[in-house]
């Protein structure tokens, strides 16, 4: 009873006050949420999946060796994509995140090396940011990407053990300084001679996920692979 008067109080106001698309101001309609399938369709997808030797791979050579590396979308200041990240970073939406790790799931499916991977791992808040936050922004992104793919998600075995401060005004020498050391690994067995795909939601200059996958590197026969949700050029 309680549940049917509940939806008819929701549809009665969506009927006053309907929702609209983020991007394009239109009503949002059926099962659309927070942005409409046309302004999804519109997003900047960067399709670097398609190739190797794309930006974000680059970033890592000749420093740790990753087998895959790629973000889904280009991150630009005022555009959908950032206010989506915004929303679930700042405003505590996780619609928003659930929304761009469905899409960039359906994309990572399709992959020729998909069924390699074991696990999925989010890059870490440290507990205290995330007592802050009350979730860990990577990790909705992780699951989501988790229902499109059927890949387990693992949040225990890395780990972010020193609190820093944020990137977000940092040069690229300075971004690295920051997150030097601060990650960790505990129970390592699991993911010995393992397919490991982490997950950040902006990829810049790669420091944070360098930082993931050094500590990463030093299980014994692991092999790692890198998605950023978006990338933002420097």
């Amino acid at each position: 009873m309680k549940k049917k008067l509940l939806e008819f109080v929701n549809g009665f106001f969506s009927l006053l006050f309907p929702e609209t698309c983020k991007k394009c101001g239109n009503e949002l309609l059926g099962k659309e949420d927070i942005i409409c399938r046309k302004c999804i369709s519109d997003l900047p997808r960067t399709n670097f999946e398609k190739d190797r030797q794309n930006p974000v791979a680059q970033l890592f050579w000749g420093k740790i060796p990753i087998n895959y590396a790629f973000s889904i979308f280009y991150f630009r200041k005022g555009e959908t994509v950032q206010k989506l990240i915004h929303l679930l970073k700042y405003k505590k939406n996780r619609k928003a995140g659930a929304i761009l790790g469905k899409i960039a799931g359906n994309i990572i499916k399709e992959m020729t090396f998909v069924p390699e991977i074991d696990f999925i791992v989010p890059v870490p808040l440290h507990p205290k940011k995330l007592r802050i936050r009350g979730y860990n922004q990577c990790e909705v992104l992780a699951k989501s990407i988790s229902k499109s793919t059927g890949i387990a998600v693992n949040s225990d075995v890395l780990i972010r053990s020193i609190y820093n401060v944020s990137q977000t005004k940092k040069g690229k020498y300075e971004r690295w300084q920051n997150v030097e050391g601060i990650f960790n690994v505990t129970n390592s067995k699991l993911f010995e001679g393992k397919h490991i795909m982490v997950i950040d939601d902006i990829i810049t200059t790669g420091s944070t996920l360098e930082a993931c996958c050094y500590s990463l590197s030093k299980i014994p026969n692991i092999r790692i692979s890198v998605i950023g949700m978006a990338y933002s050029a420097i």
